[in-house]
């Protein structure tokens, strides 16, 4: 049994008025970034992300589970809704500037998706070893690798780099969409 998780994706703007009072997004909504149709939670933010491993921890350690398993959503894809549209994490990227980070905005993405499923990957393990940690990403990691491979660049697009996670030992399996 493989839990699964979409750990920034808060709800479907049409859904909020339906969400529960304790629903993350409700009791912090500044946490929180409207995206097209969607609420997102913002992954720069870091007690979104203590969040989410909390909630995964949770789990690990109530539930007999197999493996905790998370979506490929960690920023938005581009949307024909909404052509263009970028994510609206300016303040939390300024912040993150202004404490003297020297990423340009895309590696810090990339970065705080990095630093969440390392993190997740060590609390997993650190709840109950016998547990796996995977993803399901995107299944084209850059266009062009290998050669002929055309379609979105997860890499650059959704800023997660699958080849990164398992080549550093952050996550047990990936599970691609393909």
């Amino acid at each position: 049994l493989h839990a699964w998780f979409n750990p920034f994706r808060a709800a479907n703007l049409s859904d909020t008025a339906a969400l529960a009072a304790t629903h993350f997004a409700r009791q912090r909504p500044e946490l929180t970034r409207v995206h097209c149709t969607q609420l997102w939670f913002d992954p720069g933010e870091p007690e979104v992300q203590d969040r989410a491993i909390a909630v995964i921890r949770d789990v690990v350690l109530r539930y007999e589970i197999d493996a905790v398993h998370i979506d490929d959503f960690f920023y938005p894809y581009p949307s024909g809704t909404c052509p263009g549209l970028d994510f609206a994490d300016s303040a939390t990227y300024a912040r993150y500037v202004n404490a003297g980070g020297l990423l340009a905005r895309a590696d810090w993405r990339r970065d705080n998706v990095n630093r969440f499923v390392q993190r997740v990957y060590a609390e997993v393990h650190d709840a109950e070893s016998a547990v796996r940690f995977g993803v399901s990403p995107f299944g084209i990691w850059r266009p062009g690798n290998p050669a002929g491979i055309t379609g979105l660049d997860a890499y650059a697009t959704i800023y997660a780099d699958s080849r990164h996670w398992l080549q550093s030992g952050w996550v047990d399996y990936l599970a691609p969409q393909l």
